[in-house]
């Protein structure tokens, strides 16, 4: 019976990476976009497919924190919002009164701040039409410096794949340059941020 399930999900995911790939996107954010751009290097997935998706999803998740930054006096949002998030909207939220539209922008590139900066802009009442370009060119700015490190990677370790002959070093590669510049940013940021 398991077997079968796990089959089945296994056929939905080959049969439709990219209906998998918006809903992992939409729920688990980053976690599904690496494997999704190692897989366009590999070929088998569409780069600019890829990145439509990850910017549709991203959106749409952003844009409901936005809101429920909006309306946190309701009871919902109270419920929902707990634990590392409301640790993080108290951690931000004096930086974000003095720098919210750099705090939006960066929130995308520091692990643990980005639902927090959405809430925020929502509790601040930023204009909506300012929001979603900020927040825009802030997924954008992501999606692209990760594409960028990918293929720089994939260019560098192609030319040692006759000495290597693994192709997934490179994404081995690129996921401990991204996670490490991830946490040298994010780094960087919190202390400024956070004091």
């Amino acid at each position: 019976m398991i077997e079968q399930y796990l089959n089945s999900l296994l056929g939905t995911f080959i049969a439709h990476p990219y209906i998998i790939l918006f809903v992992g996107l939409l729920f688990a954010g980053e976690t599904f976009l690496l494997p999704a751009i190692y897989f366009a290097l590999d070929g088998k997935l569409h780069l600019s497919y890829i990145v439509a998706i990850a910017m549709s999803a991203t959106m749409i998740a952003d844009i409901f924190w936005y809101y429920v930054g909006a309306h946190m006096k309701n009871r919902f949002a109270r419920k929902i919002v707990v634990g590392r998030i409301q640790r993080a909207i108290e951690k931000l939220s004096g930086t974000y009164a003095r720098q919210g539209d750099k705090v939006l922008f960066f929130s995308k590139f520091v692990y643990g701040t980005r639902t927090a900066a959405q809430i925020l802009s929502g509790l601040q009442l930023l204009p909506l039409r300012k929001y979603l370009s900020i927040n825009f060119l802030g997924i954008f700015s992501l999606l692209i410096s990760m594409v960028i490190l990918a293929y720089s990677i994939d260019a560098t370790v192609g030319s040692v794949v006759s000495i290597v002959h693994n192709v997934e070093v490179a994404f081995l590669i690129f996921v401990i340059l991204l996670v490490s510049a991830h946490f040298a940013f994010g780094s960087h940021f919190k202390k400024i941020w956070f004091q």
